[in-house]
């Protein structure tokens, strides 16, 4: 295995895409095993369909992924390192100011199955999150974990246990609005729960300027020794930033932008428009101004 330093003079290479890129440490904790022990399947975008062969659906917030190579375990005293070829950065563009997010496999537990209602949370087995520059250096995401809401969304045309795949994919490098918490979810049906996610896939939204730290490298997921659950982790994405001013994510900024920051003017309720671009969650005549000056 590679120390970390070689790892990240790697990294300065880059490949462009949002995924971690490889692994530089796991060590797998007790309780876990073959075959939820492959580390490598961290990597790469996060599942978009699960259970073939055994119950094939979409992967949905009711439907997490579960089978051997979509998921690796952590264990109590377990941890896993992964890095990125291409340094995370703490970037003010990105929406709601997150840059990375982890996908595990939580699921919202439906109270009016098979309708898709949620009914709460299911399977939110923690994982501290810790990042670095260098591999060496380490800093903690207070409060984050990494096997915890949201769970993920792989398609806006799906509904929640459909055994065939979508036809319009989530985009996994954009994140939920961060304010939100699953109290916000309750009672909400499918077609909802999708519209809360705002276009995004969900995972767990992490905001480098939380800690201080302008850019990353790599992120270490961990469980104590005395924890009390297996942490799965399915993908880590670098957050996409977006053009300011483009409140649908279509790549321009026109009048269908400037109608949304209208028409969200005043404090932004979570899971609102994502009209705010200063980050204070007030949409106000600062935003209406960043939409003007990016236009066409």
């Amino acid at each position: 295995m590679p120390p970390l330093t070689l790892l990240l003079l790697l990294a300065l290479a880059g490949d462009g895409d949002p995924w971690a890129d490889s692994v530089a440490l796991y060590e797998p904790g007790k309780g876990t095993g073959a075959p939820y022990t492959d580390p490598q399947v961290a990597l790469g975008e996060p599942a978009r369909f699960t259970g073939e062969g055994v119950w094939p659906g979409v992967v949905s917030p009711f439907n997490p992924p579960f089978m051997p190579g979509e998921i690796v375990s952590i264990g109590p005293g377990g941890s896993l390192v992964v890095a990125f070829d291409d340094p995370v950065i703490d970037d003010p563009d990105n929406p709601w100011g997150v840059d990375l997010i982890l996908f595990g496999n939580t699921a919202c537990t439906d109270g009016a199955y098979p309708g898709g209602q949620v009914s709460g949370l299911l399977g939110s087995d923690g994982g501290i999150v810790e990042v670095s520059e260098d591999g060496t250096n380490w800093v903690l995401i207070p409060g984050a974990v990494a096997d915890g809401p949201w769970p993920t969304l792989a398609f806006l045309d799906s509904g929640p246990y459909d055994e065939a795949p979508g036809e319009v994919p989530t985009d996994m490098a954009r994140p939920i609005d961060p304010r939100l918490t699953i109290e916000d979810a309750l009672g909400l049906w499918h077609e909802d729960l999708v519209t809360l996610y705002g276009g995004g896939g969900g995972g767990v939204p992490i905001d480098l300027a939380s800690v201080g730290i302008s850019s990353i490298s790599f992120v270490r997921i961990s469980q104590p020794p005395d924890a009390q659950a297996i942490a799965e982790v399915d993908a880590l994405a670098d957050v996409a930033p977006r053009i300011p001013g483009d409140v649908n994510f279509d790549g321009q900024v026109d009048v269908t932008d400037l109608l949304a920051v209208i028409g969200a003017f005043g404090a932004l309720p979570p899971g609102g428009p994502a009209a705010d671009f200063n980050g204070d969650f007030v949409v106000d005549v600062t935003d209406l101004l960043i939409v003007i000056g990016h236009w066409g």
